[in-house]
């Protein structure tokens, strides 16, 4: 097994609080429900699962946030996944010339 790379160098990573190493999975755990990673989706998954009455146990090989979670901008970005012919077929020629 090869090391994990270093978090990329960025104002949150500078500012972030060090986190207390967790302990390795050791032995046997019993759940309802293994989540993998704890990023926005699998801490999600578990919180809904947890509160409608589940055991949950959530498995991060890294820490909370490591993945596309914690390396996110949050950009919100408007725009089409079709090109102009198709969304003017979608919706007709005058609204699709408004929409772009």
């Amino acid at each position: 097994m090869t090391a994990a790379p270093a978090y990329p160098a960025s104002w949150y990573a500078a500012s972030a609080s060090t986190l207390p190493r967790q302990p390795l999975l050791q032995g046997r755990i019993d759940a309802d429900v293994c989540i993998l990673g704890a990023g926005y989706t699998g801490l999600s998954a578990a919180l809904e699962l947890a509160e409608a009455g589940y055991s949950v146990v959530v498995l991060e090989a890294e820490r909370i946030g490591w993945g596309a979670s914690g390396r996110n901008g949050g950009q919100a970005i408007a725009g089409f996944g079709c090109g102009e012919a198709k969304l003017e077929a979608l919706v007709g020629f005058d609204d699709a010339r408004r929409m772009f």
